[in-house]
């Protein structure tokens, strides 16, 4: 009989939950590179922080591509060969990347270690899936999931920062290294050898589908990363990268749509409401997340913060976070209605950029970026745990890999890269108009000394152009709250329409009622 948990019976349940949490940290935190300390890497390798920042996102790549076959490496494999296998293979990704001066290799190990952290993450997610929630309900599995995954990757990340800041930027490499071997040593004493009673065959993976998706996703990766670097649309490289992205990912959809095994059933994306609306969600969430980029420019350009302080304020995020968890478990266990509960999240977003707005100024204490940080903590834990729910309901397991692998690579790489993206160009572009303006009131005055005044002009410009952009996103909140509102979210009122009809047409609406009583 097949053992559902990963240990030998012979281990006491408390270490069992022990071993689980050990075995769960290093998995979540290891990545290609730590988000608090791109500027440190990129310095140390004297390139682009866009090379970075690429390495960052092939590693969700490499996630979200895992995750569609993940299901048959389970029941190929034992839990403990892909445990050992997957947590050597990452202590030697991670120890190629301390170890190099040339950022391509950063990205190609980054998009390996998504890949090979998948496999043992899902191990360690269906048995937390058991111990969290037991009935298997996946509302509450969320809230409280979600919540302890992003609160340990805000706390690795700023203990990476802590590391790097008294090391060097290799030492998070080394150290990760050794955790993974401690991790296969400790697999290899405590796990069990049992597996499932069939075979799953890996032949039957549509392994150039795989390819050709994973292509595609670099492709868009070097686009909206190097966006602005190139030049926007200007540079040639930009436009073939789009291109080449969109003429593969219409190769892998052929080739499915005739494909005897789907690997993801991309009609579902158009034929559930479901996912294509969660798509669009996580597009408009990732623009706010991706005000990171703003707040780094203001605080490291304006306040002069290093990448210790900045991890050291992003962990202000966790407070709101752990209240987003339990909210959603309330929110769940009572039944509330999901349009709520998202669009509570867009409102907390709200508040967050309209106190950025209000708070962005030349000299400011870091204390009062404490709670925005909490209201944005806040709104991503709420809106990561409602879309994820919406987007899955309905599904089964085979379907629900296949899109889960597409939706991580829309929410992690897609979302806050374009809104990023998107962002950045509004900044800059907001940046040259301030001090065109600016240089319209110089050049009518007498200046002794004119270039003295150049750093100030630009702090100004600067701190301008994120207002403006903070002010838009205030505006834009007020379509994304409507979007929200007016979409029924799977459970669609009959009797509202047929009494909006009655009194378009001016028929009488006596009797009628919103809903059953």
């Amino acid at each position: 009989m097949y053992n559902k948990g990963l240990f030998a019976a012979w281990v006491p349940k408390p270490l069992m939950l022990l071993l689980i949490f050990i075995f769960l940290i290093p998995v979540l935190s290891i990545n290609s590179v730590y988000s608090n300390s791109i500027t440190d890497i990129s310095g140390a390798l004297a390139t682009y922080t866009e090379y970075m920042a690429m390495a960052s996102n092939a590693t969700t790549i490499g996630m979200g591509v895992a995750i569609i076959f993940s299901l048959r490496v389970k029941m190929r494999f034992r839990s403990k060969e892909i445990i050992v296998f997957c947590s050597i293979v990452l202590a030697l990704l991670s120890y190629c990347i301390g170890t190099t001066d040339n950022p391509l290799v950063v990205i190609i190990a980054g998009f390996f270690i998504g890949f090979f952290k998948t496999f043992p993450f899902i191990e360690l997610l269906l048995v937390m899936m058991v111990i969290l929630t037991p009935t298997g309900d996946r509302g509450k599995f969320y809230a409280m999931f979600y919540p302890l995954s992003i609160c340990l990757s805000q706390l690795s990340a700023y203990l990476m920062a802590d590391v790097v800041f008294d090391g060097s930027w290799q030492a998070p490499y080394f150290l990760m290294s050794a955790v993974m071997l401690v991790i296969a040593a400790l697999s290899l004493i405590f796990q069990h050898n049992q597996r499932f009673s069939f075979r799953m065959p890996l032949s039957q993976i549509d392994w150039l589908s795989l390819g050709l998706l994973a292509i595609a996703a670099l492709s868009l990766d070097f686009a909206l990363t190097f966006m602005k670097q190139q030049g926007w649309f200007n540079s040639p490289y930009i436009i073939v990268s789009i291109l080449l992205c969109l003429l593969l990912i219409a190769i892998v959809i052929y080739r499915q749509k005739g494909a005897k095994r789907k690997l993801v059933k991309f009609e579902l994306f158009t034929a559930r409401v479901n996912i294509w609306y969660s798509i669009l969600l996580l597009l408009l969430m990732g623009i706010y997340l991706a005000t990171s980029t703003l707040l780094s420019q203001y605080t490291v350009g304006a306040l002069g913060y290093n990448n210790l302080l900045n991890s050291e304020l992003n962990l202000w995020m966790i407070p709101g976070i752990i209240l987003a968890g339990i909210y959603g478990y309330i929110s769940f266990k009572h039944k509330w209605l999901l349009k709520y509960f998202i669009a509570s999240g867009f409102l907390v977003f709200f508040i967050h950029s309209l106190m950025m707005y209000l708070l962005i100024q030349p000299q400011m204490n870091m204390e009062y970026l404490y709670f925005p940080m909490f209201l944005k903590g806040l709104g991503m834990g709420i809106l990561y745990i409602g879309i994820w729910f919406y987007a899955g309901s309905g599904l089964n397991m085979d379907e629900l890999l296949g899109i889960v692998g597409v939706l991580i690579i829309v929410r992690t790489f897609v979302a806050t890269a374009l809104g990023a993206a998107i962002l950045n160009w509004a900044s800059y572009q907001g940046q040259w108009q301030s001090l065109y303006d600016s240089a319209l009131y110089m050049d009518i005055g007498d200046f002794s000394n004119g270039i003295a005044m150049y750093p100030a002009s630009q702090l100004n410009a600067m701190l301008a152009a994120l207002k403006i952009v903070f002010g838009v996103l205030c505006w834009i909140s007020i379509p994304v709250l409507l979007l929200v509102l007016l979409h029924h979210f799977g459970r669609f009122n009959q009797r509202r329409l047929v009494l909006f009809r009655k009194i378009v047409r001016g028929n009488k609406v006596r009797g009628y009622y919103f809903s059953r009583r």
